[in-house]
């Protein structure tokens, strides 16, 4: 006669059958070609544990093989490729002490292109990750070589001694596109040391939140938080598909000393 489980144990049992049974398995990470030793952590840290990832040529990352002024080195994100509707970017660079540049999220309009300057502390890979209406992520990479410091170097901006002068100061366009599809390009550079916090007695100092707005609406087209890893003096280059193109964008900054700066382009 067979042996009967004790009825705690065959809930026990059955419990884990229904976990195994229910649990999903976690996606699996591909490798990085260009073989980062903070790929998996930067992963986990901004993507998520378990998130669905893959390398995409379609986000397309440009930026100079070498860093001529490890403070001041362009980077364009350009989307203009991507297949699916975006709802999140996120960049980072993979060896800076605080890797996180800028997450992105387009509201009211689709974000084609996003470019600005960022620093650079050492020779490092740079990523974009792109979120799609699916949940899954698609990454773009670029490698910069670059003999260092950016991240450490003071401010220029700081130390000029009419800089507070110039501070908060906005200067800008707005511009149509050349082919006649509905949308606009926003270029403009904002006055501010963005200070990193990484320079003895100089505390941090920096932009932390953008966002574009329908000028004669105020409805939110595009929302940006940027760290530390901003250039100072940032420019902020944005191609903007929208069915209704604004007459003008009003252009919000804030940053962590709560200094608020406002500006509208176009219109």
């Amino acid at each position: 006669m067979p042996r009967l489980l004790p009825e705690s144990c065959r809930c026990v049992w059955l419990l884990a059958l229904a976990w195994l049974t229910v649990t999903p398995v976690a996606a699996e990470v591909p490798e990085d070609p260009f073989r980062s030793p903070m790929w998996d952590y930067n992963l986990a840290r901004y993507l998520g544990e378990g998130a669905d990832i893959r390398h995409s040529d379609t986000v397309v990352l440009k930026a100079p093989p070498f860093a001529e002024d490890a403070t001041q080195v362009p980077l364009t994100v350009d989307l203009s490729a991507f297949p699916h509707a975006v709802q999140e970017v996120i960049a980072w660079v993979d060896l800076n002490p605080v890797p996180h540049l800028f997450t992105l999220r387009p509201e009211a309009a689709d974000i084609r292109t996003v470019a600005l300057n960022f620093r650079i502390q050492q020779a490092s890979t740079v990523r974009a990750a792109v979120r799609d209406d699916q949940d899954a992520w698609h990454i773009g990479s670029v490698h910069v070589e670059a003999a260092g410091g950016g991240c450490t170097a003071p401010s220029a901006t700081a130390s000029n001694p009419d800089w507070a002068n110039s501070f908060g100061q906005v200067r800008g366009a707005l511009f149509s596109p050349a082919d006649g599809m509905a949308g606009s390009r926003l270029k403009a550079q904002v006055m501010h040391p963005m200070d990193s916090g990484m320079v003895a007695n100089i505390p941090r100092f920096n932009i932390e939140s953008v966002e574009l707005r329908h000028t004669a609406s105020q409805q939110r087209l595009a929302s940006m938080s940027l760290s530390e890893s901003a250039s100072e003096n940032p420019l902020f280059v944005f191609d903007l598909e929208h069915d209704d193109a604004p007459a003008g964008i009003t252009l919000l900054l804030r940053d962590n000393g709560g200094n608020l700066t406002e500006s509208r382009l176009g219109g």
